[in-house]
């Protein structure tokens, strides 16, 4: 048992590994977020925006690990436009997409 939700630490690697396996078979996009384009645009997006937006909306300071596109990529984002970018956490961005797929889920 873990005091929070989510995975001990012997297992989260574990987990993710197979997430990241599973992903390569089914999504798209994966090619894009690779791309040396695009880890240049996340690396200097973070550098300018170290903090998850969403968490200093509540009034708390969390480093942004995540470079989220607002509008999500599969429901027409812009891919490189600054504007369509924000910096979050794992725990917001996790909580986005999951929000994102519930909601493409619904429309079908």
């Amino acid at each position: 048992m873990v005091p929070v939700p989510g995975y001990c630490d012997q297992h989260r690697v574990a987990v993710h590994r197979d997430y990241g396996r599973a992903r390569r078979g089914f999504d798209t996009e994966l090619g894009f977020y690779n791309s040396a384009k695009w880890r240049a645009m996340r690396a200097a997006y973070l550098r300018v925006h170290p903090l998850c937006c969403a968490c200093e909306g509540r009034g708390r300071v969390v480093a942004a690990k995540v470079v989220d596109h607002i509008q999500p990529l599969k429901d027409g984002g812009a891919r490189f436009d600054v504007t369509n970018l924000q910096a979050l956490c794992i725990a917001d961005h996790n909580a986005k997409s999951a929000r994102e797929t519930a909601r493409r889920s619904r429309r079908k």
